[in-house]
């Protein structure tokens, strides 16, 4: 692309150019932003940030103090070219991709400082910008290009946003701004709140800004799920007896390659894969492997503020200091229903076995589309049938804070612009789950046909609303059965030290060159985590979870045995494994227990599940559930609850009755860098050519903290008697002793060199350009993948045990019994010797070497600017993968406290993908037509991308790879605007196409692990299927309009996904061999309803 940008540039220039006067420069230095008033004004300002920017971006500009376009920062730059809003798998919106581009690949910054993560685990991609208000923000830069005073790590694109100043207020200004909204799913008002006070002292040389937020969103997700995470449907027996396949083997070629279920006894069982079992697995039925319902409430409370100062020192000098903290109280509430996963397999007699459904119903592609679950102890039954409706309190508290100060120094042409800042952020997490349940004689499960999605029925025996349905049962013992309450917590630390100095000389008289830009940088970061974990810190001590995983009982005195009478309250339960210790039993009377359910089980909060969308069919409408804060509290009252806090995660009791402090997972990251850049300008056939090119140096050391234990492990020989031949046998087994935990200290340094290159021609004077820009891109991956988030167990092998054991087994073949009887255990023996008794270490371990995403980035764009009102541009841009995302792979040789061992670990993925695409957008003010419709104006833009090369994703069963993730080959934005200085509206439509999300196996899928894929290594005895999954795209409709009644008051109202989109994840037909296309087949949707804003804004 690079060759043919040029020919393209210069040849553009040479076409248009004639005797145009000269562009005058245009530095990124010299922008200057105004007080921006109305909708016009806003616009006018983007339009100017983006035709004198250095390299390609687009702009978003507030219309007003305060008013920011959009209440969240992600929906407003969602209105740019190239970026697709995104929806997390549990329902949470807010996350976005540029360019295809995901948040591991984009920057965010806040007036230079690096936004930190609150709401993920891996200490860096911000995946979405909920924590910080936009009521704070001046103006939003969505950069796609790259200059080397830029920091790295922007791949798709790095967001800037810049808030207010001190010295941008002419005259004093306060301003109120009240509302509240309400979400289509609960009936509730929540408010939001903005305070913005500002004014100059001094002669106006000290400008004081104060900036306060608070804003309180409810939003309500509705989900409904036909999977089990990403396991989608799945083979469980053949019901329909057609004599098609449902599906061919893609990892056994002689299963395979058999056409008749017939065929499949000729087999073979006794290998290392089964081929009988993946033949006959061939002709199974496709099932949904979970069918549930979740509705999640979010309670989202946060609170921002800027404080900042900015005094001019005198003309050459302005110094300035802000503090800005974003606190966020975000409890979600998840409503949970469930019943029980369908089994079953054929065994190598081709007999169905192990299956718990009846009546089922199959379709022409072989999926299932109805069948019921009968409670009992015969075969195909369930001896447990439950009607299991969960509640999961989710609360987490994240802080932000953002402190900096700074200098800016011009004299002559010499300018100088100091900078430090600190950036820190924490969360703190705590989950708590409560689990009540309803016996069930028999369900039928059934696809509503208009989605794909499944409901339940229950039988009309059984009130599913009655609170008493949910009463425990009583058992001989004289215990009930019982309900599950957990507890888990988890803290994340993150902070980042910044110190930078740009220097900036400007030339009157030095040939092409106009500036020259140097400067220097010194980041430094650190994350640290916090998990339950237990394990054993000592020999012969063992630090207990901080987790709670309890049981709720009634016991009743009459019918208890006298062996074990009732005790009542909260006792251990009993247990051998030293972790758990803290695990409790709460036993109640049945009239205390009763009474709970009583006044705590109540109908599902909010609307009809599921109310609005148009192709819900006979979906269940809502089902009783557990308020939780009414359980925990009436419980409390009976049961010692006290180890439901976060206190065990930072420091815990262990089993010598000691406390010790619990060990953290670190990684500390340092970033020296410095650049030069200059800014030039020529002529080229009488063309105004203006541009930048530079390099940028980064030096990275990594110091990673991984916490290991380390066991010896041994091969104990054993003797015993053969109870069929009374002859003695001879064995091994084996035995791991503790030698010690520690944190391990990996330190490692990576060098960059960074270049890029920025042109821009004017053919026509401040008009027409045409940009070109090259740049080496490096994102930094995760401080999770440096380090890992688990403790990890490392066990080193003797050398003699091994030479013993490997000669035992050459004369005792299949000694080891897997206890699988589809394997052969001579096969098990193999892989024996080649994953457990080596030098090994269970869990994933870090890799501090780990350089990151590589890619060179390129635009080539025409801009036209015909006025100040409007512009238009088409930009082809290429983003070429010279090194992919982290990998998971396992590694022999990884050396560790002098042993070398093989681990799971991570390593840069592969390059050879390569990005591209089409942006072409435009936007202006009608203000040549007549009448009101002068006061209007509109904007569109419209991305087409698509990749090249192989990405590490691949589908055995369609020989296919999959495309990159996040990627839509399609997006486009079309907004339109009204401002007479009194009405002001904007509607805004976004339509995003479909994007690949993952392709994950679950254990229920059976698809080969290990070392080979092909199966030869692998201990999955046989194997099934997994498809792909997609997420359907979004077609999102927004408005807005506000009424000022005088210069002081308007009011306002808002409307948020006012088309009631979906979200769906499903498997294409590209993937999954169907005759009828008119059934989807999905594994879930997620439905969040439409958003209602009203308010007030007052000005003084």
């Amino acid at each position: 692309m690079f060759s043919a940008s040029l020919l393209a540039l210069s040849t553009a220039s040479a076409a248009l150019a004639q005797n145009a006067p000269a562009q005058p420069a245009a530095k990124a230095d010299d922008v200057q932003e105004v007080i921006v008033v109305g909708a016009r004004r806003a616009e006018q300002s983007a339009i100017n940030r983006k035709k004198k920017a250095a390299t390609t971006q687009d702009s978003i500009v507030a219309d007003d103090v305060g008013n920011f376009p959009d209440k969240n920062i992600g929906d407003a730059i969602a209105r740019i070219a190239g970026v697709a809003l995104d929806v997390s798998d549990s329902g949470e919106p807010g996350g976005f991709a540029i360019r295809g581009q995901s948040a591991d690949l984009i920057r965010v910054e806040v007036d230079g400082m690096s936004m930190l993560a609150t709401n993920s685990q891996d200490g860096r991609s911000v995946t979405g910008l909920a924590d910080m208000s936009s009521d704070l923000i001046k103006s939003v830069d969505v950069v796609k290009g790259q200059t080397a005073d830029m920091t790295p790590g922007g791949v798709g694109g790095t967001v800037r946003i810049e808030q207010r100043s001190g010295l941008d207020f002419a005259k004093p200004l306060y301003k109120f701004n009240l509302q509240y909204q309400q979400t289509s799913l609960d009936g509730g008002w929540s408010p939001r709140a903005n305070i913005v006070a500002t004014r100059k002292f001094l002669g106006g040389r000290l400008g004081l800004l104060f900036n306060l937020t608070y804003d309180q969103q409810v939003n309500v997700s509705d989900i409904a799920r036909v999977s089990n995470s990403s396991a989608g449907y799945i083979p469980l027996g053949d019901y329909d007896n057609s004599p098609e396949k449902s599906f061919t083997q893609a990892f056994d070629p002689i299963a395979a390659a058999v056409t008749t279920k017939s065929g499949c006894a000729a087999l073979s069982t006794v290998q290392g894969i089964n081929s009988r079992l993946n033949c006959y697995a061939q002709w199974e039925d496709f099932f949904p492997s979970l069918p549930r319902f979740s509705r999640e409430y979010r309670d989202d409370r946060t609170t921002s503020l800027q404080l900042r100062a900015d005094y001019r020192v005198n003309d050459n000098l302005t110094v300035f200091f802000a503090y800005n903290p974003n606190i966020r109280d975000f409890k979600n509430t998840a409503y949970n229903l469930q019943i029980a996963s369908p089994t079953g397999t054929t065994n190598t007699s081709g007999v169905l076995t192990s299956a718990n459904v009846n009546n089922v119903k199959v379709n022409e592609n072989h999926f299932v589309t109805q069948y019921d679950m009968i409670r009992g102890t015969a075969a195909g039954n369930v001896s447990s049938l439950v009607w299991d409706s969960q509640v999961r309190n989710l609360h987490r508290i994240t802080e932000q804070h953002y402190v900096q100060a700074g200098a800016d120094w011009k004299w002559n042409n010499w300018i100088a612009k100091g900078r430090i800042q600190y950036a820190a952020s924490k969360a703190d997490r705590q989950d708590d789950t409560i689990k009540i349940f309803a016996q069930l004689p028999s369900v039928t499960f059934k696809m509503v046909p208009e989605s794909g999605l499944w409901t339940y029925e229950a039988p009309a025996s059984v009130n599913i609303f009655s609170p008493s349905s949910y009463y425990p049962v009583a058992a001989s013992n004289g215990l009930s059965a019982t309900s599950a309450m957990e507890y888990t917590p988890f803290y994340d630390e993150n902070s980042e030290w910044n110190y930078q100095l740009d220097v900036t000389r400007n030339f009157d008289n030095f040939g092409p060159i106009k500036t020259v830009k140097f400067g220097i940088q010194q980041r430094e970061r650190h994350n640290q985590t916090w998990r339950y974990d237990g394990f054993q810190i000592k020999p012969g001590v063992t630090l207990y979870h901080a987790r709670s995983l309890d049981v709720v009982r009634w016991c009743n005195p009459a019918t208890a045995p006298a062996s074990a009478p009732c005790v009542f309250g909260t006792t251990p339960i009993p247990t051998t494994t030293l972790t758990n210790v803290p695990y409790k039993n709460h036993t109640l009377t049945q009239a205390q227990y009763n009474s709970i359910i009583d006044s705590a089980v109540v109908r599902l909060p909010g609307a009809t599940y599921f109310n609005g969308v148009a192709d819900r069919g006979n979906l269940l409408e809502s089902w009783m559930v557990p308020n939780f804060d009414t359980f925990y509290n009436l419980l409390s009252q009976y049961a010692d609850l006290s180890g439901h806090n976060s206190d065990c995660l930072f420091r815990c009791l262990a089993s010598d009755g000691k406390v010790y402090e619990r060990p953290t997972y670190s990684t500390e990251e340092g970033t020296t860098s410095a650049y030069l850049m200059t800014d030039f300008e020529t002529r080229l056939f009488g063309v105004e050519v203006l541009g930048n090119v530079g390099v940028r140096y980064q030096k990275v050391s990594v110091q990673a903290a991984p916490s290991i234990v380390f066991y010896d492990r041994d091969a104990v020989a054993i003797t015993g008697t053969n109870t069929t031949t009374g002859l003695p046998t001879k064995g091994y087994q084996l035995a791991d002793t503790f030698v010690s935990r520690r944190v391990g200290n990996v330190d490692r340094t990576s060098e960059d060199f960074l270049p890029s290159l920025n042109l821009a021609a004017w053919p026509i004077e401040d008009q027409l350009a045409v940009r070109f820009s090259i740049a080496k891109q490096r994102a930094r991956p995760t401080m999770t993948n440096l380090t890992g988030t688990s403790a990890s167990s490392c066990y080193k092998v003797d050398p003699t045990d091994r030479e013993a054991l490997e000669a035992f087994l050459a004369q005792n073949p299949g000694a080891f019994d897997d206890g699988d009887s589809t394997t052969d255990d001579g096969s098990s023996d193999d892989n024996f010797l080649a994953n457990q008794f080596i030098n090994r270490c269970t869990g994933r371990i870090g890799n501090p070497e780990l350089k990151g995403y590589e890619a060179i980035t390129q635009n080539l764009s025409v801009e036209w600017y015909p006025n100040k009102d409007s512009q238009f541009s088409v930009t082809a841009y290429s983003i070429d993968v010279k090194t992919g995302r982290p990998e998971e792979v396992t590694l022999s040789g990884y050396e560790l406290e002098g042993n070398t061992y093989t681990v799971a670990t991570y390593k840069d993925g592969e390059g050879g993908l390569k990005f591209s695409g089409l942006e072409i957008a435009g936007r202006t003010a009608f203000s040549f037509l007549p009448g009101l419709l002068r006061y209007t104006g509109g904007g569109f833009n419209y991305t087409s991308s698509e990749a090249s090369g192989a990405t590490s994703d691949y589908d055995y069963f369609s020989g296919k790879y999959m495309p990159p993730k996040s990627q839509s080959k399609t997006v486009y934005n079309i907004n339109l605007w009204y401002d007479d200085g009194r009405l002001n509206a904007r509607v805004a439509y976004q339509w995003r196409d479909d994007y690949y999300s993952q392709i994950s196996a679950q254990s229920v899928n059976r698809i080969p692990t290990g070392y080979g894929i092909d199966g030869t290594t692998t201990t999955t005895a046989y194997f099934k299927t997994v498809h792909p999954v997609f997420k359907t795209g979004a077609q999102l409709l927004d408005a807005r309009a506000s009424y000022k009644l005088n210069p002081k008051l308007q009011f306002f109202i808002e409307g948020k996904n006012l088309l009631n989109d979906t979200i769906t994840r499903y498997a294409p037909e590209d993937y999954i061999d169907l005759s009828d296309s008119d059934t989807p087949y999905v594994y879930d949707q997620v439905f969040n309803g439409r958003r209602i804003y009203v308010g007030i804004i007052t000005t003084f």
